[in-house]
């Protein structure tokens, strides 16, 4: 049985993520800072304080699953974020992240897939997604054999929040016209990408394997 190592189980497609793994013969352990909803049977939490990451020892893993992420509204993705929001944004969605890929390789872990952004670019101009490019940068230092990396826009579907209901009506409006170069920029359902993201990942493709809206799309 294969041993998966899940951060970011509690989050909006971290916990969908879950779920689709929850239907495979794994033996998953879902690392958190609270509580996780909807725990699958083959599946135990790890309840842990992110702050003591290096003191930790995790289970003997597989595949690590990073899903982590500061919780962002609408206006900072587009940009504007505050100095405490970037300090928050670089030790969860970056520093975070990689020590948990470093936990990982050191408990046997040979595959890892990474959420991140369409966009992402360590030179990027906005914030958000310099820091998703860096940490793309460095897990493909880290050396696993199989790394996923998936580049979603926006995700379709989290109807807890305004501004997410209202940037699904956008997209809906927009994603028509994103054509050729820009295709990669639609949206994707909340409902689609997590099947997505298991499915591609399991195959254990050696090398860097980079995921955007075209290979959704192909895997519907």
């Amino acid at each position: 049985m294969k041993n998966i190592l899940l951060a970011g189980a509690t989050g909006f497609l971290g916990n969908q993520i879950l779920q689709e793994l929850g239907k495979e013969d794994f033996k998953i352990t879902a690392v958190s800072r609270t509580k996780i909803k909807n725990l699958p049977e083959n599946a135990q939490e790890k309840i842990i304080d992110f702050d003591c990451l290096e003191e930790l020892n995790f289970p003997e893993t597989n595949h690590v699953y990073l899903a982590l992420g500061r919780p962002m509204y609408l206006h900072n993705l587009a940009g504007l974020i505050n100095k405490d929001l970037k300090k928050d944004l670089s030790l969860v969605d970056y520093e975070y992240q990689l020590q948990i890929a470093k936990k990982a390789l050191e408990v046997g872990a040979k595959s890892i897939t990474l959420i991140s952004a369409i966009g992402s670019s360590a030179s990027s101009i906005n914030y958000y997604l310099k820091i998703k490019g860096r940490l793309e940068e460095e897990i493909v230092k880290l050396g696993f054999n199989s790394i996923n990396i998936f580049r979603p826009g926006h995700i379709v579907g989290n109807k807890d929040r305004f501004d997410t209901i209202f940037a699904d009506l956008v997209s809906a409006i927009t994603d028509p016209f994103l054509i050729g170069p820009v295709k990669k920029f639609r949206s994707i359902s909340i409902k689609v990408l997590p099947k997505v993201i298991v499915s591609c990942s399991l195959k254990q493709k050696p090398g860097v394997n980079y995921f955007e809206f075209g290979d959704f799309q192909r895997q519907q």
